[in-house]
C-alpha cells in the first residue's frame, strides 16, 4: 500500500494515497487493479467509456476505483475527475503526446506532487526529466532485467 504519514512523527496516523491514472488500456487497468487492491483510491480517466469494462466490478462497487470519462490533456476534464487532490498521477496511454501533455499539465499547472509517464521512445526521456516528470520506459526495464539476469 502506498501510504504517507500525516501529523507529527509520533502520531502513526496513515493516510491512503489518492492516485490518478490516465488511460484505461491494458496497462492502465493493471495499474488501477494493483494500486487499488493495495488499499489506495484510484481515479481512472479515459475518453472511451467502454474501456472501463475491463475494470473488476468489485473494485468499482467498493469505490476503490473511480472512473471518469474525459480527456487527460484537458485541465477541465482532470479537475472534474478530482485530479487536483491526488498525490500521484500516472499517464499510461499508448500515445506519447498524450502522456507528455497530461504529465506537463498535472505537474506544472495542477501542481501534482508526483507525476509518472509511460515513455516508449527512449529519445524522449530527457525531455520528461527536464520537466520534472518521472518516467517508465518498458524497453529500458527489459534491458535492465536482461542485464541483471546475466550478472
Amino acid at each position: 500500500m502506498i501510504q504517507t504519514s500525516e501529523g507529527n512523527s509520533n502520531s502513526g496516523v496513515q493516510r491512503l494515497k489518492r492516485i490518478a491514472v490516465i488511460g484505461c488500456g491494458s496497462l492502465g487497468t493493471q495499474i488501477a487493479i494493483e494500486l487499488s487492491s493495495s488499499g489506495n483510491i484510484v481515479i481512472v480517466i479515459d475518453k472511451d467509456p467502454k474501456s472501463f469494462l475491463s475494470l473488476p466490478p468489485h473494485l468499482l462497487e467498493a469505490s476503490r476505483v473511480v472512473t471518469a470519462i474525459g480527456d487527460g490533456t484537458q485541465e477541465v476534464s482532470l479537475r472534474q475527475a478530482g485530479v487536483q487532490d491526488v498525490d500521484l498521477l500516472i499517464a499510461a496511454t499508448t500515445r506519447e503526446s498524450v502522456n507528455l501533455m497530461s504529465g506537463q499539465l498535472a505537474r506544472h499547472v495542477m501542481r501534482i506532487p508526483v507525476v509518472v509517464c509511460l515513455v516508449k521512445d527512449s529519445h524522449l526521456l530527457s525531455i520528461y526529466e527536464n520537466l520534472g516528470i518521472k518516467t517508465i520506459n518498458p524497453d529500458g526495464l527489459l534491458m535492465e532485467a536482461i542485464k541483471d539476469g546475466l550478472d
